[in-house]
């Protein structure tokens, strides 16, 4: 498949939407004790839509990118490779507290929750980044291009099927 910009943009918000954000409820699910808590799970589902919304920014670059290779494609590694750049990038300005909606410790003031600046929030934020991207990657090179036919021959886009 050669995406295009719009074909992007579409499948990686349809898979925030229906493996992201489910893959993250559940995530928080097990990490609160098999309860839902709300404090624990707004840092979880802040980190995925900032991760999100830098793919949707960078989408542009990745097209142009792509253009710059002889088939005008973007092999599935590229995409491995890219997103966890992607979540690379997020943790590490979140971590520098310079996402303001992302939680970290400050001085005299309590510590969050989910706090994105502690040395154990490494493991945790890769562990949530690799339980969404797994199912996320695996969708998009099976299932998706078997139940959405048309999809991958449209360049990643839906429509009309």
């Amino acid at each position: 498949m050669i995406p295009t910009l719009a074909g992007r943009l579409q499948t990686r918000l349809f898979l925030f939407l229906f493996i992201g954000v489910p893959v993250t409820l559940a995530f928080v699910f097990v990490l609160a004790g098999w309860k839902f808590d709300y404090d624990i799970a707004m840092p979880f589902l802040l980190f995925l839509v900032t991760i999100t919304g830098l793919g949707l920014l960078l989408d542009p670059i990745y097209i142009f990118i792509q253009t710059t290779r002889w088939d005008r494609d973007w092999p599935f590694a590229y995409q491995f490779f890219f997103s966890w750049v992607e979540f690379g990038i997020v943790f590490a300005v979140a971590r520098a507290g310079l996402i303001p909606w992302l939680p970290v410790s400050v001085e005299g003031q309590p510590a969050p929750l989910v706090d994105f600046s502690s040395s154990a929030a490494i493991g945790l934020a890769t562990l949530h980044f690799a339980c969404v991207f797994i199912p996320s990657f695996l969708a998009l090179l099976g299932p998706m291009q078997a139940i959405f036919v048309r999809w991958r021959f449209k360049g990643g886009q839906f429509g009309k099927l």
